[in-house]
């Protein structure tokens, strides 16, 4: 009699019948046999995806193996980290400067400053006229009329050269007031050579404002900008002097830099890259995507050897815009997963659950 499987699952109770017990029993045995079989290959399929793991509890540190050809197939991928310096930074915003306001603040300047000097020769003129009309009057040669229209002459010219005098302050103290001490004295000096450079588009004037409550470091000698606010297109800046008035939409402290790219124009709008502190820290870089987070935990997996892996957790790190930087827990040289953590946390945290069969 030929037996068919299909024949069986279509009339189990007609077949059965027709069966003798010796062939009820082949039967039974062949399908135990195919099910623990099954079984098998189900636990080494399943062995492929993750092996034994290290007892711990939810949140606490473990290991993993994975073979090389499950690590190729889940897509698993690590770096090696490398030492990076770090030096934590504010992002601030200021514009180009138009020089407009400071030309005319110095050809004001300069046009009193040559007043005063007109003013000072007409005065020391007055003086020689009134000293010799004094020795003619002394001598009869003059009558005292000419004399006291000398004096009136002079005393009028004492009053402009003074008039002069308060001229040059007026506007001395207003570039001051607007723009700061430094940049007063830069753009008021009579020579030209210190402006040439601002005038040809070679250097460009920033104006950059913190935002409130914010304050960087002691020196700022050089920061870095961007005209597209990438951070990693920028250009150094060179720092002269803090600004007498701020930014009214900031409201934070604003200073005064000096740049050398001619692709900036006036007017621009400029992204300032301030540091916090006076020097780097030391540390790693990792991506944004090796890091994992359960439990209000985050973590990372490393590779020790070539089918282990070690889950760390990551208690202090800093976002920029490069990924997070690491100073405590992670160090150069190791292999740390980037694609792939989140499977790896998965199958750990599986092999922690017990089976329904376990009665310990």
């Amino acid at each position: 009699m030929k037996f068919s499987f299909i024949n069986f699952a279509s009339r189990p109770i007609t077949l059965l019948g027709e069966l003798k017990w010796p062939t009820l029993i082949s039967l039974a045995l062949a399908l135990s046999a195919n099910g623990i079989a099954f079984a098998a290959s189900q636990d080494k399929e399943t062995a492929l995806v993750r092996t034994e793991t290290d007892d711990d509890d939810y949140g606490n540190e473990g290991t993993l193996n994975i073979d090389s050809t499950t690590q190729i197939r889940s897509g698993l991928k690590t770096i090696k980290l490398k030492p990076y310096r770090y030096r934590p930074e504010l992002t601030a915003y200021g514009n180009v400067v138009a020089l407009q306001p400071l030309l005319e603040l110095r050809n004001r300047y300069l046009a009193a400053l040559s007043g005063h000097e007109s003013a000072k020769s007409r005065l020391t003129l007055a003086q020689q006229s009134i000293d010799r009309t004094r020795l003619l009057h002394r001598g009869g040669a003059v009558s005292g009329r000419s004399l006291q229209e000398q004096q009136s002459q002079w005393q009028s010219e004492q009053a402009i050269t003074q008039g002069s005098r308060i001229q040059i302050e007026t506007v001395r103290n207003e570039a001051v007031l607007n723009w700061g001490q430094v940049i007063a004295e830069l753009f008021l000096d009579a020579n030209t050579d210190t402006l040439r450079p601002y005038l040809s588009g070679q250097k460009n004037l920033l104006h950059i404002s913190l935002p409130p409550n914010n304050k960087p470091v002691g020196t700022l000698d050089e920061i870095q900008v961007s005209r597209y606010g990438d951070r990693n297109r920028t250009e150094l800046a060179r720092f002269i002097s803090s600004a007498s008035q701020t930014d009214p939409l900031t409201q934070g402290e604003s200073y005064f830099f000096e740049t050398e790219n001619g692709n900036i124009r006036t007017g621009m709008r400029i992204a300032a890259f301030i540091p916090l502190r006076e020097t780097a820290e030391v540390g790693v870089l990792i991506p944004v995507s090796s890091v994992i987070r359960h439990l209000g935990q985050a973590f990372v997996y490393v590779k020790t050897t070539p089918e282990h892996f070690q889950r760390l957790t990551i208690t202090e790190f800093i976002d920029t815009d490069a990924g997070y930087f690491v100073t405590d827990g992670l160090h150069p040289s190791q292999d740390l997963v980037v694609s792939g953590a989140q499977m790896l946390l998965s199958e750990e945290f599986k092999s922690q659950i017990p089976d329904e069969d376990d009665d310990d």
